[in-house]
This record gives C-alpha cells, structure tokens and sequence, in this order.
C-alpha cells in the first residue's frame, strides 16, 4: 500500500539517487549526486523553505514530489512552487504521481496557499497532460534564468560529438543512436550510464569530445 509522507534526513540518500534518474531525462540538467543531497538537506532542515513529499512501498522511497515557498506580492498569500516530481520506471502508470500531485495540493490548500506553479521542459507533452489534468493551466508568461557562480549543474554542449577511443565511431546528438532507441535531439550528457558505443560496446566513459 503507498504511503505519502513527508521526507526526513533518512530519505536524502533514496532521493538523491531518484532526483539523479530526474536531472538525466531533462533537457537543461545533469545529475551532480553531492548537490542534489546537499539542497534536500537545506530543505528538510528549514521546513520554512518547503517540503519534499515522498511514496513509500514496502519500505521503499519509489516517487517524490517538492513544494517551495515564496510569496505572491499580486495575490498577498504564500505561493509554491512545485518541482522534481518523478516516480520510479518500475511503479509508472499505477497512480502514484497522482497521490503525490494531489497530497501536495491538499497539503497547499490546507495551509493557506494561494497558488502553486511549476515548470516542465516545452516538448513534454505527456507532463503537460498529466499538470492539465490536475487542474493546472499554461501561463502565457516566459521563463528566464541567470546563472550565477557556483552553479555548475547546467548542461551545455547540447550539440557536441563525441568520438570513441575504441573504435573511433562518433556519436552526433543530431542523429542519435538508433541501435540503442536514442532518439535524435540527446545530448550525450542525457545518454544513461551504462550506454555504450554500438559498434565496439565500449562504455560512456571511453569517448571523448570529438572537434
């Protein structure tokens, strides 16, 4: 039976390892293990910061969601943010980001939130479904972002080759990589860990970017 409950230090390390699974299928993110635990212990440990939601079963940590808070000057009321929602592959289309969407709006309404907003990358049509279909709707405004120092999580090369040390096959985000199911458009940053050149089976770690 799923349990939603809010997080505690002892949950940091099973959420870390799901917010790594999150930041490998983002477009603008990659995983930084040291970071990711890092933020959730600033927000477990300041409660007035927010609250990480997660769904246990069987003693597992298997989904999470996050709400952050800030003010609305326009609305005079505490307003959220909600972020790094994601479920485990194994426990997808059973209802349990629905639990966990729906316990963190719940938990908003009850303590006086006057709105809850989110972001999705623009091409994840299926996330946009999921938000619309909770009661969320699109904001005509438009994210802007600056990155200030320290932060190193940001992806770039987006477009960058990468040769193998191997074989000297190339791997080009453009085309990806139809023999492991990599669609065109990923990065090399985006491939999973335990990819590996399709020609020669070297692994992730024996190509090199490619000029």
């Amino acid at each position: 039976m799923p349990e939603i409950r809010t997080a505690s230090a002892s949950d940091i390390a099973a959420c870390t390892t799901l917010l790594g699974l999150l930041f490998s299928q983002e477009k603008e993110f990659a995983p930084d293990s040291e970071a990711q635990s890092r933020g959730l212990a600033m927000i477990i440990e300041n409660p007035g910061m927010g609250r990480i939601f997660v769904c246990e079963i069987d003693g597992e940590i298997q989904a999470m969601v996050l709400l952050l808070f800030t003010v609305s000057t326009f609305l005079g009321k505490k307003v959220a943010l909600l972020e790094d929602m994601i479920v485990a592959p194994a426990w997808r289309t059973r209802g349990i980001g629905s639990l966990l969407v729906e316990h963190a709006i719940g938990f908003a309404r009850k303590e006086g939130f006057g709105r809850i907003t989110l972001l999705t990358d623009s091409d994840n049509e299926h996330a946009q479904q999921f938000y619309r279909s909770k009661g969320f709707s699109r904001s005509e405004m438009v994210v802007f972002r600056k990155v200030l120092a320290g932060e190193t999580s940001i992806k770039s090369g987006e477009t960058d080759t990468w040769m193998c040390r191997e074989c000297g096959w190339l791997y080009d985000p453009k085309e990806g990589d139809s023999e492991n199911n990599i669609k065109k458009g990923t990065s090399f940053e985006r491939l999973f860990s335990d990819w590996c050149c399709p020609v020669c089976f070297a692994s992730k770690s024996d190509f090199d970017l490619f000029s």
